[in-house]
């Protein structure tokens, strides 16, 4: 199938899911065949899940792949990965997590000079590879769908060193459970490098807020500063998780 179908179809089921086999050809402009050997296509990469008659986007109990989280809310991400890249200072070192935020961040950073990263990201490294930056790269087991390193490797590596700053990525912020991820393998990544930071800055736009995934990372005291997108509305989601420290708004 086409790149650019198969795009469309995600932005499709993301707009509304799940869509049947007809409303997709009929939104597509292609025949229901096409669509359907799309949608085997995509379901054994694990980008939709099939249902009777139509598709979906995967069980929202089961990690989204970095693909489809890269395109929702995206400008949001941006604004949050820019503004965090500017409180970065040269001489830093700092901690890149796994994530399309701190993608971002990554991307904002490209320019600078002067920091050393560390990443168990493989897209944050290779973003940063058409840099001028000291870049480390954490060795460990490759997690291919999140195409992270992760491991007793990984845990190891990161405890031999010190880190000024690092910007956490999250599925979910709630007021009871505090700051969850999916992945137990990912949760461990996170707690070895909040161990070893000075500063912890957990970066999620406000769609996060108010929601629980499987697996707490850690508490709100472990936190120093929440960076989100301001809300249209007055009130803002963040303001009812709870959190004592640092807000900022971008």
């Amino acid at each position: 199938m086409s790149t650019e179908r198969e795009k469309l179809i995600l932005d499709l089921l993301h707009e509304n899911s799940p869509l049947s086999v007809e409303e997709l050809a009929q939104q597509l402009d292609v025949s229901e065949v096409t669509v359907r050997r799309d949608l085997a296509a995509m379901e054994k990469k694990e980008l939709i899940s099939r249902r009777r008659g139509g598709a979906a986007l995967p069980d929202q109990d089961n990690e989204p792949l970095f693909i489809q989280r890269e395109k929702k809310n995206h400008d949001f991400k941006r604004q949050i990965g820019q503004y965090a890249a500017s409180q970065i200072r040269e001489g830093e070192v700092i901690a890149l997590d796994v994530g399309t935020t701190t993608a971002e961040v990554a991307k904002a950073l490209v320019k600078r000079r002067g920091i050393t990263v560390f990443t168990s990201s493989f897209q944050v490294a290779s973003i940063l590879s058409k840099s001028n930056l000291q870049v480390y790269m954490i060795g460990g087991l490759i997690r291919f769908n999140e195409m992270s390193m992760v491991g007793s490797i990984a845990i190891e590596t990161i405890k031999k060193f010190n880190f000024d700053r690092y910007y956490l990525g999250l599925a979910s912020l709630n007021r009871e459970l505090g700051l969850t991820d999916y992945s137990v393998e990912e949760v461990e990544v996170k707690q070895a490098f909040i161990s070893q930071s000075k500063q912890v800055i957990a970066l999620a736009d406000k769609t996060k807020m108010g929601t629980s995934s499987l697996l707490k990372v850690c508490e709100y005291d472990q936190v120093s500063e929440i960076i989100t997108n301001r809300s249209d509305g007055e009130h803002h989601p963040v303001f009812d998780l709870g959190f004592k420290g640092k807000i900022t708004l971008v």
